[in-house]
């Protein structure tokens, strides 16, 4: 099987995109790779690791997994490969990849130090194309991470989709996505809510001066325009309006803050 890179970046529409891909092809041209989104909100790194939190755990085992959201790119921040979960993940050490953490027992994290690897020259604004790139590249041929630098402990975790219990049945999280159906997909999972109130019950969320207290289990369940919550494919609850931009509706963006109450609750 033709070994795969994922790729993930803030890149946008721009020539940044396919010259990271010629760095990569330039050294494995029989990779696969496979653009995720190249459209991540810039420097935005709670996004970036929801995207792969949602998606890296359907590609086979040993896909290589490729993040460049990088607003620190040419200070000391380190880059690193990480193995968990039978996947490697390569990137700068933000935090990044903090959901991969929170989901999978960490192998080992390398960090990337050995420069017989990178591109040449590095220039200190594109570590996509000089650094991660390559080294992406050269795993994918088979050289073992070992020879990338030296295995690290102290690398960056970041509670990126923490919610905090501000009352006996009530929490306060984050909108951790708006996606391009103006779906606002917040940092609540059932599990979660159950786990940090110790209590099971019927949710309603107040977000910017509004209660949305409908739950439905597919968007064609409300009437047109109405706005409800659901749990999305993503495991989390998200705030809908069906046929319409919830996000405009309710004048909601990404990282907004937003409360979840439990009523009807019993203890687990």
């Amino acid at each position: 099987m033709r070994q795969i890179i994922t790729l993930t970046t803030d890149f946008g529409e721009s020539y940044y995109v396919g010259a990271m891909k010629g760095a990569i092809l330039n050294i494995c041209p029989q990779v696969c790779i496979v653009d995720i989104t190249h459209q991540i909100t810039p420097h935005n790194i709670l996004e970036a690791s929801f995207f792969l939190r949602c998606f890296y755990s359907y590609y086979p085992s040993q896909t290589i997994h490729l993040v460049v959201v990088d607003p620190e790119v040419g200070s000391e921040r380190r880059g690193i490969i990480v193995s968990a979960g039978r996947q490697t993940f390569i990137g700068p050490d933000n935090g990044v990849f903090s959901l991969v953490y929170s989901q999978k027992e960490v192998d080992k994290v390398i960090c990337i130090d050995a420069k017989q690897n990178f591109g040449l020259p590095v220039t200190p604004t594109f570590h996509g194309r000089d650094i991660f790139g390559p080294v992406a590249a050269w795993l994918a041929k088979g050289r073992p991470m070992e020879s990338f630098g030296e295995k690290i402990e102290d690398y960056i975790v970041k509670p990126l989709l923490s919610i905090q219990k501000v009352g006996e049945n009530l929490l306060e999280g984050t909108v951790i996505h708006v996606d391009k159906f103006g779906n606002v997909i917040t940092s609540f999972s059932p599990e979660d809510v159950s786990n940090v109130l110790g209590q099971t019950g019927t949710p309603k969320f107040f977000i910017n001066g509004e209660e949305v207290s409908q739950q439905y289990q597919f968007y064609a369940e409300a009437k047109p325009g109405e706005v409800f919550f659901l749990i999305g494919s993503s495991g989390y609850y998200e705030i809908a309006a069906y046929g319409e931009n919830a996000s405009a509706i309710l004048g909601v963006d990404c990282g907004e803050k937003i409360a979840l109450e439990l009523s009807e609750f019993q203890d687990n």
